[in-house]
């Protein structure tokens, strides 16, 4: 397969997991190299890359030879997914509040500050929701745990499942979490990650 210049390729996977994220290609749904040429009017020849590079991240399944289709998650993997994050993160969000420098707490805050007046766009809000989640996770001081939550591909299921909450909810819950690691207090952060979590499942399962 053909390399392509890195600003090409992300700019047609950032596109088409886009269409992926917001159920404008729904699970399930079969998907070509040709119709996506197609609708995002693409002609470089990135489609199919891309495509390859989604279902090397479980966010499609299939064959390219017979067609694609965006991931369709059933009830018992959405559980297993949140019983997998909660032992994981609850983990992460823990050392981030005792290892993290200032800085880095910092940093994970001022990711917040443009939805201070609440979130408008529910796919920016959502790229922003990942990266939190992995951030805390690349920066507890545990090499390991890190890369157990990528390995468990965390991010790209979030990208199947996607928030179904009010958007100022879900930013609530992130700032409790801030707010507990800025005063160093391990237990609140560690249970304001656990409430963030099940209100999460409970919205994909209820």
């Amino acid at each position: 397969m053909a390399n392509l210049p890195e600003d090409i390729f992300q700019d047609t996977y950032g596109k088409v997991k886009k269409l992926i994220v917001t159920k404008k290609l729904s699970p399930g749904q079969l998907i070509t190299d040709q119709r996506l040429t197609h609708t995002l009017n693409i002609n470089d020849g990135s489609i199919a890359i891309v495509l390859q590079q989604l279902r090397e991240e479980s966010l499609l399944v299939g064959e390219p030879d017979s067609g694609l289709t965006v991931r369709e998650l059933s009830e018992i993997e959405i559980s297993d997914l949140f019983d997998c994050r909660m032992a994981i993160e609850t983990m992460t969000v823990q050392l981030f509040t005792k290892n993290a420098s200032q800085s880095k707490i910092d940093d994970l805050r001022q990711l917040l500050v443009p939805f201070e007046k609440g979130p408008q766009s529910l796919y920016v809000f959502h790229k922003i929701d990942c990266y939190f989640h992995e951030f805390i996770a690349k920066n507890c001081g545990n090499s390991m745990l890190y890369n157990l939550f990528k390995t468990a591909k965390i991010t790209s299921l979030m990208d199947l499942v996607g928030i179904s909450r009010p958007l100022n909810m879900v930013m609530q819950e992130h700032l409790n979490i801030i707010s507990a690691m800025h005063h160093r207090d391990e237990d609140v952060a560690v249970n304001a990650i656990k409430v963030h979590l099940e209100n999460t499942r409970k919205s994909h399962l209820s």
